[in-house]
């Protein structure tokens, strides 16, 4: 990871290095704000459902105003937690602005990382509304509260959502060593691949241009993975030799489903 101030580098295990922003002190601002009114909202309604039911309730005025501020109190804390644990690092507030909590080595936030920074939240808080929390956000290098500091969190700018063209443009292809026209090889079956096979050898091919030196190690690795899942002899297609071409083999194999699949019957 760089030690870039405004962007996330990530290293993948395939030794392509991907970039994300780092969300700025404006756009971590307006998503607190979002989900603090939304978080108002349903505390006033939270509030008078819980008055109209204490209204019969036996117990004493004492106990209901304890058991109100409790259940008020794990509101407000487990607010935050619950969506980043079901959307994955993101809050109303976090989606609307586009922005997602991650680990700071880039991999997505994991529930210990999530219960650390939503519990030290309370201490961001201190003295007034978010004030320690603000402070932070805007003196620490990378945008990041007391709660991201022990959690080892960032908050990064996510990628625009992605519609059915864009995701039909991300898979485009261009061939060096592979005519479209020419006929695969018989070994070249992906139906025990997955999506995210065909991502990492897409994402290869559509950068291989910019690795320069690297690219034969990193093309004889992937396609030997490719293979193992393939359940393929690397002898017999001679990958050590042809690997960017078995990868363009696979990648044109995806595209051909994707004809057949799209072909009316």
């Amino acid at each position: 990871m760089s030690d870039d101030i405004n962007s996330l580098f990530i290293d993948t295990p395939e030794n392509v290095m991907l970039e994300a922003e780092i969300a700025g002190f404006g756009s971590r601002c307006m998503a607190a704000v979002i989900d603090y009114f939304i978080l108002f909202v349903l505390m006033i309604a939270f509030s008078i459902f819980f008055s109209r039911a204490a209204i019969n309730s036996p117990l004493s005025g004492d106990v209901l105003v304890a058991i109100f501020v409790l259940l008020q109190f794990l509101l407000v804390t487990f607010y935050h937690l619950f969506f980043e644990f079901v959307w994955n690092g993101q809050t109303p507030g976090k989606r609307r602005l586009g922005i997602r909590v991650v680990q700071a080595n880039g991999m997505p936030l994991n529930t210990g990382g999530a219960l650390i920074r939503n519990l030290v939240r309370l201490f961001d808080f201190l003295p007034l509304f978010y004030g320690i929390g603000l402070v932070a956000l805007f003196v620490t290098k990378r945008t990041q509260r007391l709660g991201d500091l022990a959690a080892r969190t960032i908050v990064i700018r996510e990628r625009k959502q992605l519609t059915l063209q864009t995701v039909q443009e991300d898979y485009t292809v261009v061939y060096w060593y592979l005519s479209r026209y020419d006929p695969l090889p018989p070994y070249i079956d992906i139906s025990a691949l997955t999506g995210d096979d065909r991502r990492k050898v897409v994402d290869f091919l559509q950068r291989r241009a910019e690795l320069d030196r690297n690219r034969d190690q990193i093309a004889r690795m992937l396609a030997e993975q490719i293979a193992a899942r393939m359940q393929l002899d690397r002898s017999a297609i001679r990958l050590t030799l042809r690997a960017e071409l078995f990868l363009e083999q696979v990648a044109h194999a995806f595209e051909l489903a994707d004809r057949d699949r799209a072909a009316p019957r």
